[in-house]
């Protein structure tokens, strides 16, 4: 792992990124999945429900662009605003006269300029909708609108021609009425959509990808029946990315990854029967922060972080907040959990970091937590005191067991530090 502060860890483990890929794409692969069925084996909407089919991407798009607005997710809006525009060109040129010129344009151009734009946004920083960066944003669909507009009209045959003129000619068959040009555009745009949502584990861009997939199968079914459920399935995927990243943002804790001080007090009202609490704290934070920087100090927190999302025992790791955070066991007594949590205490005291020499330098006297020597680059590690109290009759309720676990933490730290205290 590399930063611009200089910090230098270990690879994450397989099952640790494959864990954050699947928490990542599940929900918008699980959509897609939902969408083919849906379209390959759904029942037909009845009779009377029939002529609203080619309206249902005007809701739930529509839907989409107001949520999107409502939670400031800008990047998520301009993709929808571009499907939308996508799905009124489609209904507009490809509908009556699909053989046409000005059909055969905006088809093409379309395939080229959607994954595109979807692309961009996915790799692009999520800066709001109403702002500077939002007028940017749409002055690239103004743009694109009025390159269609200026080929369709000025009769430009030989542009259209251009797009549709084969790249890979005899080596790929025809495979789709999608142009070659098409193709290779979405296959790139997922490329970059997988690659940078799996990156960064960000919900909105993984709903991206899988939205460029699904304008794919629309674009290839165009002028069939199911063009309409392809366009309404984008919007219900990326909808459903901006809900699950509002959730993210209001549960989890954003520099850590971990569940939250909101997430951590619907635990602990939830909380019955025997349960035992730990609250664990960095040693020597400050003076850490002070040595190497809040920039490093943030990566020495996020490694705490990573470690605490393995303790075993069936245990739940919360930010707190600061450099403490919370496990909650739950139908667990104290006795049972204090080897998992003398195993996560190693587990972090054992695991060290590389911070290079582009870091800020110690100043004068001060030490880093633990590591020592000068040179280049260093091996850090940082290390943790735990205190753990478990429900009694004494401690009846989750507000008072907490408090038994700080009490407990003071006495670790009163007498070494990183060590586990009850």
């Amino acid at each position: 792992m590399n930063d611009h502060a200089g910090f230098v860890a270990a690879g994450t483990s397989p099952a640790d990124a494959l864990r954050a890929a699947f928490e990542t794409f599940a929900l918008p692969v699980a959509a897609f999945a939902a969408s083919v069925l849906w379209i390959g084996f759904g029942p037909e909407l009845p009779g009377l429900l029939a002529p609203l089919r080619p309206y249902g991407p005007y809701l739930t798009l529509g839907i989409g662009l107001l949520i999107s607005l409502a939670f400031k997710r800008g990047r998520a809006l301009f993709a929808i605003l571009s499907l939308l525009l996508a799905y009124a060109s489609f209904a507009l040129f490809l509908a009556d006269q699909p053989d046409s010129f000005a059909a055969e344009t905006v088809y093409a151009a379309l395939c080229v300029f959607v994954p595109l734009n979807l692309a961009l946004l996915c790799v692009a920083r999520e800066r709001g909708a109403l702002n500077v960066y939002g007028a940017r944003r749409l002055t690239l669909l103004v743009v694109e609108i009025g390159a269609i507009a200026a080929i369709v009209i000025g009769g430009y045959r030989e542009v259209t021609d251009a797009l549709y003129r084969p790249l890979l000619a005899g080596l790929v068959p025809p495979v789709s009425p999608i142009p070659q040009l098409g193709l290779m555009t979405m296959a790139l745009a997922l490329i970059v959509g997988v690659a940078s949502a799996a990156s960064t584990a960000d919900v909105i861009e993984a709903a991206l990808a899988v939205a460029i997939v699904t304008f794919a199968a629309a674009c290839h079914a165009a002028g069939a029946p199911e063009t309409y459920a392809w366009f309404t399935a984008a919007g219900v995927i990326i909808t459903a990315g901006v809900l699950q990243d509002s959730y993210r943002m209001a549960f989890r804790d954003e520099l850590t990854g971990l569940p939250g001080r909101r997430a951590l007090n619907e635990r602990l009202m939830g909380l019955d029967g025997h349960y035992t609490i730990a609250m664990l704290d960095v040693d020597h934070f400050k003076r850490f922060n002070d040595t190497w920087g809040h920039d490093v100090g943030d990566q020495a927190l996020k490694l705490v972080a990573s470690r605490l999302q393995r303790v075993s025992g069936g245990g739940t790791a919360y930010r707190y907040g600061g450099e403490e955070f919370l496990v909650v066991f739950p139908a667990t007594r104290l006795a049972a959990a204090l080897p998992h949590l003398e195993a996560l205490r190693s587990d972090i005291d054992a695991y060290e970091f590389e911070i290079r020499s582009r870091t800020r330098r110690r100043r004068a006297g001060a030490t880093d937590a633990q590591g020592s020597g000068d040179g280049a680059s260093r091996w850090v590690s940082v290390a943790v005191s735990i205190g753990v109290a478990e429900r009694s009759d004494r401690l009846a309720v989750p507000a008072t067991v907490v408090s038994a676990a700080d009490q407990a933490l003071y006495r670790a730290k009163k007498t070494g530090r990183n060590r586990v205290c009850r």
